[in-house]
């Protein structure tokens, strides 16, 4: 059994080469493997070349129109990542790749959720990753949201609507991602970033995974503000060797509006009596 470390950080820019620095060595230090890194600041006109000793992979969805934006997937060197695909945006918001370790596949998704308008852009974000995503998959982010306003913020209030809420909620839950800090954490608090704007401390970082996967998951911790005005997301998974081809399963959930259901649930009944 092989440890795997993931990192979601938000690093509020990476232009700078002693930052890039600093931000390598404290993962190295905190034995990260895969980081998933939200606004870099990377410009597609722009991006700086990188090749780390230490994180030896990147991958880059930078930002056509903004330099405020930008999302990458640094793999760090002792990890035999060998990437098959990447889907991204335009707007330096959404980076997904998967690949194989060993032989397992794995996919990992980074999103970085716009500050208005959330609820349909994550909600169609998610729906992309969805149909995407293939094996073992690790998804984190800035999502912009505090998804439970009464543990996740220390004013106990959103700035998004609760029905908006409630439709995000149900959508990252409809393809079987679970809150990994959340999950392990319930009914505690903690915080990754301070907003100014609403005086108020909120957990506005996640990084979410599948239900068999999270069992093999020992930890997860936030971690402190240091380089960045975010504090970065830890998980640690026990990686299992899996039957090849593993696959997420999800619900067709249109087929619970189906006539056929009564009909067949009436038959099941009829051949196992």
């Amino acid at each position: 059994m092989t440890d795997l470390h993931i990192c979601s950080y938000n690093v509020k820019g990476l232009n700078a080469p002693n930052k890039r620095s600093q931000i390598c060595h404290y993962l190295h230090k905190s034995k990260v493997h895969i980081v998933l890194l939200q606004e870099t600041h990377f410009r597609k006109s722009h991006v700086p070349r990188l090749s780390h000793m230490l994180f030896n992979q990147w991958f880059h969805s930078p930002s056509i129109s903004s330099a405020s934006r930008g999302v990458s997937i640094a793999i760090h060197k002792s990890m035999p990542f060998v990437c098959q695909d990447t889907l991204c945006d335009t707007d330096g918001r959404y980076l997904f790749v998967k690949g194989l370790i060993g032989s397992q596949k794995y996919t990992f998704g980074n999103i970085y959720g716009p500050n208005s308008a959330q609820a349909d852009w994550l909600v169609e974000t998610f729906a992309k990753l969805g149909s995407y995503a293939e094996g073992v998959g690790f998804i984190g982010g800035d999502l912009n949201v505090v998804l439970s306003p009464d543990l996740d913020s220390s004013s106990r209030i959103s700035a998004v609507p609760k029905a908006s809420l409630l439709k995000i909620k149900s959508a990252i839950a409809s393809y079987g991602w679970l809150d990994s800090w959340c999950m392990m954490h319930a009914g505690e608090r903690d915080y990754t970033f301070y907003s100014s704007a609403h005086n108020s401390y909120q957990r506005l970082d996640y990084v979410f995974t599948d239900a068999q996967t999270l069992q093999n998951c020992p930890s997860c911790g936030i971690g402190p503000i240091l380089l960045s005005d975010h504090a970065p997301i830890f998980l640690h998974y026990n990686m299992i060797d899996l039957p090849k081809g593993k696959f997420r399963w999800r619900l067709n959930e249109t087929l619970l509006n189906s006539t056929t259901i009564p009909k067949l649930t009436s038959s099941l009944v009829e051949y196992f009596k």
